[in-house]
Formats: structure tokens, C-alpha cells, sequence
């Protein structure tokens, strides 16, 4: 058992969101869909794939009843990225507390890291949450995740409003 210590910083923005009016231009092989009723295996599997070099543990030992209740929840959508139909990376969106939008999870598996997906998965994820119309959409970060994470979110205008140290156990 490994205990790491972290900052989490705690990003949002306020309406009214920047309106991303150009479309995306995804490569020939890449699909980013809507995921619903996405199977429990095959959400741990891709949380594992995106999140283990990162220390991402919340969801790892989630019995099946809680993780469905969590991602088959109404309040959720999963958006899969794919390459040739093999899942590269998602975003995990949850509407429970709407008006505000929280970006839960944002990631892509390690290859795929720095070919340009993650502000094109950043920007269309963007364009989804501003069609509800949010009054506030959150995300957050630590000092574990990829050192590029709390500049893409920036450079999208998000702004820290928290910050706090805490330990995370990773098995």
C-alpha cells in the first residue's frame, strides 16, 4: 500500500460559457459517442487504462451495485474516444446537481497522451455541456495527474477556486 500526498485543485467556470462556434475535425479512425448503459467490465477496464499512471483509485473498488448506480445513473454520460473502435480515452459528465456541471473524469490511455486529442475531447465536451445551458461547470485536478492537465483546463477558462492537500491510498 502506497500513500501519496497531493494537491487537488478545484477549477470552474461561470456562465455564460465561451461558444466554440467551429467544429471539430476528428481523424478518419476516431469516433467520440455517447456511451450509455456502458458495461461495468468495460468502464473499469478504460478507468484503469486512463487513470492508473495518474493514482486515479476512487472508483477501483466500487462493488458492481455501486459503480452502476454511479455511471447507469440518468445524471451521467460517459463519451468514449475511439480509435478504430478500440476506446482510447473518455469524459465522465454528471448533470446530478444541474445547474452545475461537474466534468468528473477527463483522460486519454497513455499512447494516445500528446497527439492533440485531449483539447479536441476538451472542446467538444465543452460544446455538449454549453447546449444545457449551465449556470457553472466544475472539474478538478491533483499534483498526480499529467503535468499538461491544469493548463489545458485553463486555457479552456477555468479558474482555481480551491485548493487542498490530502493523501491518497493507492494499492
Amino acid at each position: 500500500m502506497t500513500k501519496l500526498q497531493t494537491i487537488v485543485t478545484h477549477l470552474s467556470m461561470d456562465a455564460p460559457l465561451a461558444a466554440t462556434v467551429d467544429n471539430i475535425i476528428w481523424p478518419e479512425d476516431i469516433s467520440f459517442e455517447l456511451t450509455p448503459s456502458m458495461a461495468l467490465n468495460d468502464y473499469r477496464q478504460l478507468y484503469d487504462m486512463v487513470g492508473r499512471k495518474w493514482h486515479w483509485v476512487n472508483r477501483r473498488h466500487l462493488t458492481d451495485r455501486q459503480l452502476a448506480a454511479i455511471i447507469h445513473n440518468p445524471a451521467t454520460e460517459i463519451y468514449v474516444l475511439r480509435r478504430k473502435g478500440a476506446a482510447i480515452g473518455y469524459v465522465e459528465l454528471n448533470y446530478k446537481l444541474f445547474p452545475q456541471v461537474e466534468i468528473v473524469f477527463f483522460g486519454l490511455i497513455e499512447d494516445e497522451i500528446g497527439n492533440g486529442f485531449g483539447p479536441l475531447m476538451m472542446k467538444r465536451s465543452m460544446q455538449l455541456i454549453r447546449t444545457r445551458a449551465p449556470k457553472r461547470v466544475i472539474i478538478q485536478t491533483c499534483t498526480l495527474d499529467h503535468p499538461s492537465a491544469l493548463k489545458l483546463y485553463q486555457s479552456f477558462g477555468f479558474e482555481a477556486y480551491r485548493r487542498k492537500q490530502v493523501e491518497i491510498i493507492d494499492d
